[in-house]
C-alpha cells in the first residue's frame, strides 16, 4: 500500500487572478493504473481548497456538476470568482478545467457569521464502533495506491433493504478531518449499496459543519429512491464522539450491471 503523507488535493496559485493549479497524482484519482481518473471528491477538495485561498473565507457550502471525463489529466486549472453576497458571507462559482475543457461546475458559498449559539440537532446513530467493524471490501475502481487505499474503512451496518448503510472510515497517513477531507469521503457515496456500485456521479453537494481532529468518522448513508436509473441519496458524517461534522448529498448513474466482489 502506497500512503500520501501530503495533502495531495491542495491547490497553488497558477498566475492569473482567481486561477489556481491543482497536480493530480496518483492518490487522488481512482481506476487501474493504465486509466486513472481524478476522484469526484479529490476535485471538489481541491476547488474548496482554490476558492478558500481566494476568498479568504471558510467553506459552508459547494456543489459541483460533473460535466466531462477525466481519465489521464495530469493536472486541472480552476478558475474561480466571486458572484456575490455580503460581508460576513460570500458566494462563488468555480470552473475547474483540464486543458481548454470544462471538467467540473462549483456553486459555493464561504463565511460565517459570528455571534449566534450552536447548536446540533442530528444525532450519530447506536452503531458498533470502529474496533468491531468489518473491513469494507473495495470499490469497483480501488487499488492500494489510488484514493481507496489512502482510507481506513469499516462497516458499522448495512441494510440493503432500507438502502441504510454507516460506515467509519480515517485517514491512514493521519489527516485531519478538515473540509477537503470530509469532501473526499463525502463522495464514496455510491459505494453505499451493491446496486449502486460501479455507477457514476453526476453531481455533489457538500455541507460543512465544523473540522475534527485526525480520528474515525462515521458516514451514514440514506439512499431516498432509485428512478429512471438513477439513484438519489444523502448521508451525515459525524466525528467518533457523536458531533456532525458536515451533510452530503448526490445523484449519481445506476451502473447496466450492479458491481459484486
Amino acid at each position: 500500500m502506497s500512503i500520501a503523507r501530503f495533502p495531495f488535493w491542495r491547490c497553488a496559485p497558477e498566475g492569473g487572478e482567481g486561477r489556481y493549479v491543482f497536480p493530480v497524482t496518483r492518490p487522488a484519482t481512482v481506476g487501474p493504473p493504465e486509466h486513472p481518473h481524478v476522484m469526484g471528491g479529490a476535485a471538489l477538495a481541491a476547488t474548496i481548497d482554490a476558492l478558500e485561498q481566494d476568498s479568504g473565507q471558510p467553506i459552508l457550502w459547494a456543489n459541483t456538476q460533473f460535466l466531462s471525463p477525466t481519465q489521464g489529466v495530469e493536472e486541472l486549472i480552476i478558475q474561480c470568482e466571486p458572484v456575490g453576497g455580503g460581508r460576513s458571507v460570500s458566494q462563488w462559482a468555480a470552473i475547474a478545467f483540464a486543458g481548454e475543457r470544462p471538467v467540473h461546475r462549483v456553486n459555493a458559498a464561504l463565511g460565517a457569521r459570528p455571534g449566534d449559539s450552536d447548536t446540533q440537532f442530528a444525532q450519530m446513530p447506536d452503531v458498533p464502533g470502529p474496533a468491531d467493524g468489518e473491513a469494507k471490501p473495495s470499490d469497483p475502481n480501488g487499488y492500494d495506491d489510488n484514493l481507496v487505499g489512502q482510507l481506513e474503512r469499516r462497516t458499522a451496518l448495512e441494510d440493503n433493504v432500507r438502502g441504510y448503510e454507516a460506515v467509519w472510515s480515517r485517514s491512514a497517513a493521519g489527516f485531519a478531518n478538515d473540509a477537503g477531507w470530509l469532501a473526499m469521503v463525502s463522495d464514496f457515496f455510491l459505494g453505499a449499496h451493491p446496486r449502486t456500485r460501479g455507477g457514476s456521479s453526476l453531481d455533489a453537494t457538500f455541507r460543512f459543519i465544523r473540522a475534527a481532529e485526525p480520528g474515525w468518522i462515521l458516514s451514514v448513508t440514506e439512499f431516498a429512491a432509485f428512478d429512471r436509473g438513477v439513484v438519489h441519496g444523502s448521508a451525515r458524517h459525524f466525528a467518533e464522539d457523536g458531533t456532525l461534522l458536515a451533510i452530503s448529498s448526490q445523484t449519481g448513474v445506476l451502473p447496466h450491471r450492479p458491481f459484486t466482489r
